[in-house]
């Protein structure tokens, strides 16, 4: 009997009931889609760093990770890539080698780090032949194609064919000039990193490092994220000479925009519930003020300040929960448009996005637990708006209140 006195009672002013319940449908829209896309844009950022530059788990020689020097090699190459091979918790792997080097042009010099790859490996671990912007993932004949990031190419005006000479140290400790012809330029999610690192067949570099193979990098890509740490500690305890790190040592700020995620899109719903309270708050309260001399009347008959306050309670939570259904509804299908299509950035910021390792086309992404989250929010925000009214309605002396205009 009070949910039907309570749900009558909202309707009694339909226009400002509308109004109200308006207002928390597009407040609860606003955060539902602006925490889409805070995900999305996490996710991507997780999914390109961890595919185009990262991979779950880094294998190197301690010493390697202080110097970066090319002579620190893992030394039994053969052995850890038969343990990999067998490793069902393995999807893909690449041993890597890395020189740092110094990139000459007619028109730039600059430090580079240049990673010389097994092709097939590396398609299969960073899938680095999707990012192909020009030219071709090592499929010209000329001699010793490099690939190079699109950032690098415009400061260098390379193009595909460019000629590019690196400077670097080899095995003996001697300087090594070798060149190189653009053979494809390529762009990533981070135009920084692009900018710094460049691609060359394994086979080149290691003819000018002497013929013994160097494998100082080993990527790895695990069968699911949340088995990486277990990967890690066993791979460890095999390798104890080796220095294994999972993608949040290697990459603290990731991890760190991970754990933050969740906290920012509290943060975001709480804000946009606050400012609706108060509108509520002011609905509800004026609802009180109108009808005194009738709550004055009900208690006068014998409806106990209980269920007084039950009522004012329900109504605040029809109208609050009718909103955040409709808004959460909205919300979900706005979410599946853009799903699709994406929200391309690049037309506002240009690229600077991918400086900071952001892609600039951004798809929504939303999880079943946001619309839970958001379902008790507005529940207690409900409830913490209708107490100050029902107290206002409590506090009424039933016999001043029928006297009420």
């Amino acid at each position: 009997m009070l949910l039907i006195i309570s749900w009558r009672n909202i309707w009694r002013n339909p226009r400002r009931s509308l109004v109200m319940i308006a207002a928390v449908m597009v407040g609860i829209w606003a955060g539902v889609f602006v925490s889409s896309l805070s995900m999305g844009i996490v996710e991507q950022r997780f999914r390109t760093g961890i595919e185009q530059h990262i991979s779950h788990i880094q294998i190197h020689t301690p010493e390697f990770i202080k110097e970066s020097n090319v002579n620190q090699k893992i030394e039994d190459w053969s052995g850890l890539k038969s343990t990999l091979e067998n490793d069902p918790d393995i999807i893909s792997f690449s041993g890597r080698t890395r020189i740092t080097g110094m990139l000459a042009t007619s028109n730039l010099t600059s430090s580079i780090n240049l990673i010389g790859i097994d092709t097939a490996r590396e398609s299969t671990t960073s899938k680095l032949y999707t990012n192909i912007k020009e030219g071709t993932y090592f499929g010209g004949n000329e001699r010793n194609p490099i690939l190079i990031g699109k950032k690098l190419a415009d400061k260098t005006k390379s193009t595909v064919g460019s000629r590019i000479v690196i400077t670097f140290q080899n095995t003996e400790g001697e300087l090594t000039s070798a060149l190189f012809r653009v053979g494809g330029i390529y762009q990533t999610s981070n135009s920084m990193i692009d900018e710094r690192s460049a691609y060359v067949l394994q086979t080149d570099i290691q003819e000018f490092l002497g013929n013994e193979p160097v494998i100082n990098q080993v990527a790895i890509i695990c069968r699911q994220t949340g088995i990486v740490d277990s990967v890690v500690n066993r791979y460890q305890s095999i390798y104890p000479q080796l220095t294994i790190r999972p993608w949040n040592e290697i990459s603290p700020d990731l991890s760190y925009m991970q754990e933050m995620s969740g906290m920012m899109l509290l943060i975001i719903l709480i804000i946009i519930l606050f400012a609706l309270g108060f509108g509520l708050l002011n609905t509800i309260l004026m609802s009180v003020y109108e009808r005194i001399r009738e709550l004055g009347m009900l208690m006068a008959v014998g409806m106990n300040k209980k269920r007084v306050f039950g009522m004012i309670l329900f109504e605040t939570v029809f109208i609050t929960m009718i909103g955040a259904l409709l808004g959460m509804i909205t919300g979900m299908f706005t979410i599946k448009i853009f799903q699709h299509t994406g929200i391309d950035f690049s037309t506002v910021g240009g690229d600077s996005l991918n400086a900071f390792g952001f892609e600039s086309v951004v798809y929504p992404s939303i999880e079943p637990s946001l619309f839970l989250m958001v379902t008790f929010l507005s529940a207690m925000t409900a409830v913490l708006t209708a107490i100050y009214p029902a107290l206002k309605a409590l506090r009424l002396n039933p016999a001043e209140a029928v006297q009420k205009e």
